[in-house]
């Protein structure tokens, strides 16, 4: 009688405990933001008269995916299991720098991919490190990265554009992380931006006349 007791309290401490137990989610995280054309560098009285592709990024191996990086050490890294990018980070920087281009109207055309009519020029570039640091301490996004325009048919490069940002962040949301790293990717981008009108309207010149 006293196993028979102790074998049914042992089971009712058993489903107490599944029924309790916290029920873990995967949660799936966007980087985007909406374009606002307000930036007076970027709006053009001329577009630039020609066609860009942007390209997917390049990424080291340990980043090319869609689970996202906690960053523990100069030397450790782990991913999140259940908080994982809706779409791969290298892709969705590229669809995002489309959208910012046509919110400007900066070029004549600017896509993904041309099917039938061939670029002038190509825009892509490498996202080194994108993680959350995680630490008693310290929170932090950190995103470093590239931004390359390159002649299509000569491959020259002729902007780049470089940077490396690290924004502590409260809380351990990963949505404020998200926000915080799509932040940065806008402002960034904006520069880029500026860098490459400056390339095709050089301050000195007439921003009027046509770029030959």
């Amino acid at each position: 009688m006293k196993i028979r007791t102790f074998l049914v309290g042992i089971l009712l401490l058993i489903i107490t405990a599944g029924c309790t137990r916290q029920i873990l989610v995967t949660s799936y995280y966007l980087l985007e933001y909406q374009p606002s054309p307000r930036n007076e560098k970027l709006i053009l009285e001329n577009q630039i008269p020609y066609r860009v592709q942007v390209r997917n990024f390049k990424i080291p191996r340990s980043y090319d995916s869609i689970r996202i990086i906690a960053r523990f050490s100069s030397h450790q890294i782990n991913y999140y299991r259940y908080s994982l990018w809706a779409v791969r980070p290298q892709v969705a920087v590229a669809d995002m720098l489309v959208q910012h281009i046509n919110a400007y109207r900066l070029f004549k055309g600017c896509q993904r991919e041309f099917l039938e009519e061939r670029p002038d020029y190509e825009i892509t570039g490498e996202i080194f490190q994108i993680e959350k640091f995680d630490s008693e301490q310290y929170s932090a996004a950190h995103l470093k990265m590239s931004f390359d325009l390159y002649d299509y048919d000569s491959k020259d490069r002729l902007v780049t554009h470089v940077f490396d940002r690290e924004v502590p962040i409260q809380g351990e949301s990963m949505t404020i992380f998200a926000k915080v790293i799509s932040d940065i990717v806008e402002e960034e981008t904006e520069n880029f931006l500026i860098e490459v009108t400056d390339y095709f309207y050089p301050p000195e010149v007439d921003s009027t006349q046509v770029p030959e």
